[in-house]
């Protein structure tokens, strides 16, 4: 069994009334599969907060996705493979004046 602990930041701890949570998995598993989870705990409007509506498959262009304090954007980062106690934020990267 592996824990991951998740930060949220609005407008995901809006959505899921929690800034941290300490979610238990029976065994390793990707990015993609801890995302697929979420969206079955958090439901439609999760989904649509973390997945492009243009482009199916890839991440909002707003959305940083942190693991360990590493913020990454790479091809196949979804298929990386979380492990005990991997420390995860959803950040949403607003700008403006």
């Amino acid at each position: 069994m592996i824990s991951v602990k998740i930060h949220y930041e609005p407008p995901f701890s809006m959505l899921t009334k929690t800034f941290n949570e300490i979610l238990k998995f029976d065994k390793e598993l990707t990015l993609i599969q801890l995302i697929k989870s979420l969206q079955e705990k958090y439901g439609e409007e999760f989904r649509e907060l973390v997945w492009d509506k243009k482009n199916e498959g890839e991440l909002h262009k707003m959305l940083s996705i942190i693991i360990n304090g590493r913020s990454f954007r790479y091809e196949g980062f979804l298929d990386t493979i979380l492990k005990e106690g991997d420390d995860l934020s959803f950040i949403y990267i607003f700008f403006g004046g």
